[in-house]
């Protein structure tokens, strides 16, 4: 019975035992956690430090052997890039395109090379002349024809006994090293045709070697041994011996199959030297470091012997540090949470005061926004409430004031058609048309039926101003079923007739055409009025985008602009292009819409 019991009340006694350590307060948690974390970590570290120097020696060459390799390999490929990129931008540029096709589908005449030639030497250079990295570069057709821009003057290789590896690349970036007479690196590429992906050219790009160097010398290991570039067959690329370049390194045997990073000792020129290799670079390049032992283990020796005085230093100022640390966050603490409690039974006054700009400052200026937010809330919801309400009684007019309005325009309509006013029923069903499409409750409709709406107003608007003004509608039969915001147009359409045709001293012509263009339904509103100056167009267009700023004479203009971007992003929008004197034609840009959500 007495085993029983004892074993009975451990349990109890466990609990009596740890219950005042989770019962302590914030600030002896934190004095004794952090006492310990710097306490414990520096004495395993003092005493470790004597048993492992060996060990840390190996294992520091071999991080540092990596993060040399891997920081300097991503540099490296970085400064690649950039040069890739611009070969790219030149195989791309429409120009360079259209040029070497067209010389493959018929000669060209003396003057018309000429002015050819000019106009790739003018894309080149706009592309490499600022480029001091790059000293030459060449665009040479399969018909024929060499356009260069050469910095330099050297007169460089087209590399055509090269021609077989650069089309084997099938438009990929194909790098050449080793070429230890120009001091460079080359790029190549082959150029494909956009339309048929077929070759109509090569590019020729020649690097400046010291473009690569420059980034190695400025390591560290390049400072205390040798680091340098190879290619896929062990061929030196770059080096600071300049007459080594294209020669085989005499490390690299053994070496090249190696993983990424790997480093191994070897004896090179009757010295241990540590011999580490990079990964393969974008263009299968690989960098190589040779650094003697020795520069590592008097750095480590020196290093042991700082850790041991550092650490009694540290352990002295551990405790002073861990209490100063523990007052200035637990009181702080204290304070919000007391306030956090105060809000919490339904204070929504309380508020923490921000004493400081570390995290608990930030906290506490978090809280105080959190509670101004709610305070916020809580209004915004009961505003809500009450704009509701008002809306639902809208609501109830807007059932019965539209169709007495419907109906009064049809009797009208009616009585004008039996005393044999034809115009006078046209004109009042065009506005019951009208002024139905525009009430009903749809925020889309389909691009034929806003046609119907913008006929019945252009219907309108041709009794007001006669032979003055003429308006055609031309849709293209795949945008009829597109789905649009209504009264998208119309603005368009009234800003060119009262801006435009109006004070305009001739008859005028509107023109509304839609097309579907680049994935996007493209509507054009042209108009043969008095046009607006640059000025004005810029002005109209970077208002547009800001609240509260209107041109008072192109309001409507301004409000399409803005509701398109609200309704589709910053991609779609119009654009204006006008002669003053001569007309202006709005184009609307709108995503293709075939079905909308309900």
């Amino acid at each position: 019975m007495r085993n029983g019991l004892g074993k009975l009340r451990t349990p109890g006694r466990l609990k009596r035992l740890i219950r005042p350590v989770s019962d302590w307060g914030i600030r002896v948690k934190l004095l004794v956690s952090v006492s310990l974390l710097i306490t414990v970590p520096v004495l395993v570290i003092a005493i470790g430090s004597f048993r492992v120097s060996s060990k840390i020696v190996e294992n520091k060459v071999n991080q540092y052997s990596h993060d040399i390799l891997y920081q300097t390999t991503k540099t490296m490929e970085t400064r690649l890039e950039k040069i890739e990129d611009i070969s790219f931008n030149i195989m791309m540029n429409n120009q360079v395109q259209s040029i070497l096709l067209d010389e493959m589908s018929r000669t060209l005449e003396p003057l018309e090379e000429n002015q050819i030639r000019i106009q790739m030497e003018n894309i080149l250079s706009s592309q490499v002349l600022y480029h001091n990295e790059i000293n030459a570069i060449y665009v040479i057709s399969f018909g024929g024809h060499v356009y260069e821009l050469d910095k330099t003057k050297q007169n460089y290789d087209l590399l055509e006994n090269k021609l077989d590896e650069i089309q084997a690349g099938l438009g990929d970036n194909v790098w050449f090293g080793g070429l230890p007479d120009k001091r460079v690196v080359v790029l190549t590429r082959v150029v494909n045709s956009i339309r048929t992906q077929k070759p109509v050219g090569y590019l020729v790009m020649y690097v400046d070697e010291n473009f690569l160097f420059e980034l190695l010398k400025s390591t560290h290991t390049a400072q205390q041994g040798e680091i340098f570039i190879l290619n896929q067959e062990g061929l030196i690329v770059s080096d600071a011996d300049k007459g080594r370049i294209g020669s085989l390194s005499s490390v690299f045997a053994g070496i090249e199959g190696s993983e990424a990073y790997n480093f191994t000792t070897r004896m090179v020129d009757g010295k241990d030297q540590y011999v580490a290799i990079s990964e393969p670079m974008r263009n299968g390049w690989r960098i190589m470091s040779i650094v003697p032992v020795s520069e590592y283990q008097n750095e480590i020796i020196s290093l042991r012997n700082s850790i041991v005085v550092f650490s009694f230093i540290l352990l002295g100022a551990a405790v002073l540090c861990a209490w100063g640390l523990s007052v200035s966050i637990s009181n702080p603490i204290r304070k919000l949470s007391s306030i956090m409690e105060q809000f919490g039974k339904g204070d929504f006054s309380a508020r923490c005061p921000k004493e400081s700009d570390d995290e608990i400052g930030r906290l506490s200026g978090t809280f105080n926004q959190m509670a101004d937010n709610i305070n916020e809330l809580v209004q915004k919801v009961y505003d809500e409430q009450l704009m509701k309400q008002e809306a639902e009684l809208k609501s109830l007019q807007m059932q019965i004031n539209p169709h007495f309005l419907y109906n009064t325009l049809e009797t009208i309509n009616w009585m004008a058609r039996s005393n044999g006013n034809e115009e006078i029923g046209i004109m009042a069903k065009s506005l019951g048309d009208l002024m139905r499409a525009t009430i009903n409750g749809r925020d889309y409709v389909l691009l034929k039926d806003e046609a119907v709406s913008l006929h019945n107003y252009l219907q309108i608007q041709k009794y007001r101003y006669g032979e003055k003004l003429e308006a055609f509608i031309e849709l293209d039969i795949e945008t009829e079923d597109l789905y649009v915001p209504k009264l998208i147009i119309q603005p368009l359409v009234e800003n060119a007739i009262y801006h435009g045709i109006e004070p305009a001293f001739d008859n005028g012509r509107i023109d509304i055409k839609s097309i579907i263009q680049n994935d996007a339904l493209i509507i054009t509103v042209r108009d043969s009025g008095v046009g607006m100056t640059q000025e004005t167009i810029d002005e109209i267009l970077n208002i547009a985008g800001r609240d509260h700023q209107t041109i008072p004479h192109s309001i409507g203009l301004q409000n399409v602009i803005k509701r398109i971007k609200k309704l589709f992003g910053d991609e779609y929008g119009i654009t204006i292009e006008s002669e003053f004197g001569e007309g202006t034609v709005i184009t609307l840009h709108l995503p293709v819409l075939t079905a909308i959500e309900k």
